[in-house]
């Protein structure tokens, strides 16, 4: 059929492009209906575009051919929605093209909505869509409902867009030709934001989407399935049933190999997780060569060469080994399994992970169509599971470092705040051993929450300031940075206190960037929580306040209702510590300020670059470092939005720069504020693909940015690698399977409780067990103690010294001739003379070797006295000013 070009004065604006199958019910109507309601200032044409139906449509619309501007297309071939509306792109006339059902599902009320955002330049792209503000879908069963949600929520990692599984939309014909040739399945509209990327500017139209009254639903199963395959296809993945099958050969083959070895291990005495290592890795060796020749050759051979395809192959398998080791430490260590029927299992599950990380990474494809920002939105998500699944295996078993158990305590002396810290950790911990018991799963039960939600809010504040890849890039340096590794694995304050900081971090900005009302309420909370969590929150609201008072566009907050609200709000949220210091003589509040600046006078500024090194690895502070500078510019074009990154990270760090020159800054105070900078840091090392401008890049930022991938990979991989070294161990740094805790406290309370006994035969009272440490040493013993009540132990208040908070916890009207037994698990602070005051007639120091499953676990000091002077009692009414 000819056509007249888009360039031709004749041509209409818009062509309309209706894909249709067997939709004689509805297709009358539906073109009435669209010459009813089209705008008069827009020329159109209407398209139908025939899928070879068999009850008549084409000769139907074909009757409105005569007075109408409607021509009918009639297709061959194969079935296709996405080749016929192509096909009608092909044939149109007009220079914008919208595509909507024939059912009537799509109102055609709407279309002249969706054209004039196009005509105006607004945008590049409009949707018709169920999910923006005012949408709605009518008409529609639950199980439609939960089928189109999960289809959408495939789609997340592909385009920003709300409802990217709309069949109603518009754009310039160009840009559907412009598809690649193999663009298929029943969702053409994911293509064309796919393949647009952050530059393509789209806009939703909200509408009312009804399910069709006639007719049956075209959309099947085969559709469905294609729909899936294309989005693997888009994500690079060699994903089919054909090397599913085959991988699963290979794989068989792999197990049966490594079955054999680690029988043959087993048997010969070997150590758990020695066995699974070596068995493991000779097994996928044997799979990497057949998978190579095999299960992915052709193609996959040629766009990589060996030693790099067995570099990913390496990767993807020391991954799926720490995986496995998981699964081993459970189904042995808390499940009770034999190693030889935990193994199955095991393997099966790394499979899973071999496979995908074959499939989309080892022998990836790079074929055209596939666009590097997807596969890096994709390998930020997968890399956020496996951090999260390896945490969830891992995170039980690793033992409690003596913050940890000094927190358990908290949780089992309940009170509205503590010396050192707010209350909210204590009331996390306690969730979490409500749930799971008095264990090292319960302790830390409450993390995987907290870690969900901080990167979901890491995620919210980098997208609205720079883009969803942004956003991610934020979501990927949480995942993999040291300083978030560990603290989304050890149960501190500094847990709950980064969910608090990037919270208020995003409120800030959408209140003060944004200019949202609502936005305030969200910022009162989320400081609330951060003071709940740690006072060091407070620097955000001070960065937040001068950023205010220098930007003139926020001056009318000063005059409005909402900003006091939230320090209201905060305010109420934070009450129980406000009562607890109003009750304590302000001790917290004096502990956490102008104490610390006299309790270690020396210079240490220094150390915030350094920190910033070591913690947020190399790459990534050399990259923050260069974002605060005059670079930063070109990272955030937006004037006020580079400001807001730059003030949230420099007031804080330049608070602990000044507070080093007088004392010590401990590692953890100073990462949090550079949360601020991820957007920045985001787009100086985004991988090359991924940003629109990333061919304009200096070649230093091109090095820059081609470290950060490597680093990126050795930090995941060391991570499970500790993990694993911690429970299982690793060759060479471990003899036995499961060792009872790496600081073998374990070991030294079984010492402790054999002296104790000892005490008791010779003096028929039970001891006052003190540690000579501040409070980690009574903290460690308490939880060693948990079965058995650890009321009788204390800390170093016990000589007279801080013991934080055993100051509070010890009880001042113990008789002082009770015994006492003092420990400690090095020399210091307990073979000093001035002990002798504090204490009555104390014994000599005396010292046992703490045997550690057959290893030397350190060693245990202690000394025994028959009492101690109350005068000398360090306790809270007592602390000199």
């Amino acid at each position: 059929m000819s056509s007249a070009s888009p360039s031709n004065p004749a041509a209409p604006r818009a062509s309309i492009v209706v894909p249709t199958l067997n939709e004689a019910d509805s297709i009358s109507e539906l073109i009435e209906r669209i010459l009813a309601s089209m705008p008069e200032d827009i020329s159109f044409e209407t398209l139908v575009v025939d899928d070879a139906s068999e009850d008549g449509t084409a000769a139907l619309a074909r009757k409105w051919s005569d007075r109408h501007p409607v021509r009918v297309i009639e297709r061959q071939g194969p079935r296709d929605l996405s080749g016929s509306v192509l096909d009608g792109a092909r044939e149109a006339r007009g220079e914008w093209v919208v595509v909507m059902d024939a059912d009537g599902s799509h109102p055609p009320e709407r279309i002249g909505a969706l054209l004039r955002p196009l005509l105006e330049n607004r945008c590049d792209l409009t949707v018709g869509s169920r999910h923006a503000p005012g949408g709605a879908t009518e008409g529609w069963p639950i199980h439609r409902h939960l089928a189109s949600g999960l289809a959408t929520a495939l789609a997340w990692p592909f385009t920003e867009v709300r409802d990217p599984m709309a069949g109603f939309f518009a754009t310039r014909r160009e840009r559907l030709l412009a598809l690649p040739g193999h663009a298929a399945g029943y969702k053409i509209l994911l293509e064309l934001l796919v393949q647009g990327g952050d530059s393509l500017r789209t806009e939703e139209v909200p509408i009312r989407f009804e399910d069709r009254q006639k007719g049956r639903s075209k959309l099947g199963l085969k559709q469905q399935l294609t729909y899936l395959k294309r989005l693997t296809y888009l994500a690079g993945g060699r994903v089919s049933g054909s090397s599913a099958g085959k991988f699963i050969l290979v794989g068989l083959s792999g197990m049966l190999v490594d079955l054999l070895i680690f029988q043959a291990l087993i048997g010969q005495q070997a150590r758990l997780g020695t066995a699974h290592m070596a068995s493991f890795v000779v097994a996928t060796l044997t799979n990497f060569a057949l998978n190579y020749r095999w299960t992915f050759r052709g193609d996959a051979q040629a766009e990589l060469s060996l030693p790099l395809r067995y570099l990913r192959f390496f990767i993807v398998a020391v991954m799926a080994l720490m995986i496995r080791g998981g699964v081993l430490v459970l189904l042995v260590d808390v499940l009770g399994l034999s190693p030889m029927a935990a193994i199955v299992p095991a393997i099966v599950v790394t499979a899973g992970v071999n496979y995908l990380g074959s499939a989309f990474y080892v022998f990836a494809s790079t074929a055209s169509g596939i666009v590097p920002r997807v596969r890096w939105h994709l390998a930020i998500l997968g890399l956020l599971l496996y951090v999260v699944i390896l945490r969830l295996l891992y995170m039980g078993h690793v033992a409690l470092i003596p913050d940890e158990m000094y927190y358990w305590v908290y949780s089992q002396r309940p009170d509205l705040s503590y010396l050192d810290h707010p209350p909210l950790v204590a009331w996390l911990i306690a969730a979490g051993t409500r749930i799971a018991g008095d264990t090292i799963f319960g302790v830390r039960l409450m993390l995987i929450p907290l870690t969900l939600v901080t990167a979901w809010l890491v995620y919210l504040y980098g997208a609205t300031m720079g883009g969803r890849t942004a956003g991610l890039m934020g979501v990927l340096a949480v995942t993999v940075l040291p300083f978030f590794s560990l603290s989304g694995l050890l149960m501190t304050p500094d847990a709950s206190m980064l969910l608090a900081w990037v919270g208020a971090l995003y409120c800030f900005k959408r209140a003060l960037i944004d200019d949202s009302p609502a936005a305030f309420i969200g910022l009162g909370l989320a400081m609330g929580i951060g003071l709940l969590s740690k006072y060091s929150i407070a620097l955000l609201a001070l960065a937040g306040l001068i950023f205010m008072l220098g930007d003139r566009r926020c001056w009318h907050w000063f005059r409005r209702p909402e900003p006091y609200l939230a320090v209201l709000l905060t305010t109420l949220i934070v009450s129980p510590v406000l009562v607890w210091n109003a009750e304590n003589q302000w001790a917290s509040l004096w502990f956490q300020s102008t104490r610390r600046l006299f309790e270690n006078p020396e210079f240490a500024s220094h150390l915030v670059i350094v920190y910033a090194l070591l913690l947020l690895s190399p790459v990534v502070a050399i990259a923050g470092f260069i974002a605060l500078g005059p670079v930063g510019r070109r990272l955030a074009p937006d004037p006020r939005k580079r400001r807001f990154m730059v003030i949230m990270t420099a007031v804080p760090l330049g608070f602990f720069l000044v507070y080093g020159l007088f004392t010590v800054v401990k590692f953890h105070w100073t990462l949090p504020a550079w949360i601020a900078l991820l957007p920045m840091i985001a787009a100086l090392l985004s991988p090359p693909g991924t940003e629109p401008e990333a061919a304009q890049r200096p070649s230093w930022q091109h090095r820059l940015a081609a470290a950060w991938v490597p680093s990126i990979l050795v930090l995941v991989l060391a991570y499970g690698l500790l993990l694993h070294a911690l429970t299982l161990g690793l060759p060479g740094l471990r003899m036995t399977d499961f060792g009872t805790g790496y600081l073998s406290w374990q070991e030294a309370a079984s010492e402790i409780q054999a002296i104790e006994r000892e005490i008791e035969a010779q003096t028929g009272q039970q001891p006052i067990i003190a540690s000579t440490t501040k409070w980690s040493g009574a903290a460690a013993l308490a939880w060693q103690y948990r079965d058995r009540g650890f009321e009788h132990l204390t800390g170093q208040n016990l000589i007279g010294m801080s013991g934080s908070m055993w100051e509070y916890w010890f009880d001042e009207t113990t008789d002082p001739d009770r015994p006492v037994l003092l420990f400690n698990r090095s020399p210091k602070l307990i073979d000093e003379p001035w002990l002798e005051q504090a204490l009555i007639r104390l014994g000599p120091l005396e010292h046992r070797h703490l045997e550690q499953s057959g290893t030397t676990g350190g060693e245990l000091y202690y000394r025994i006295g028959q009492g101690f002077r109350p005068e000398q009692l360090r306790t809270p009414d007592r602390i000199p000013d």
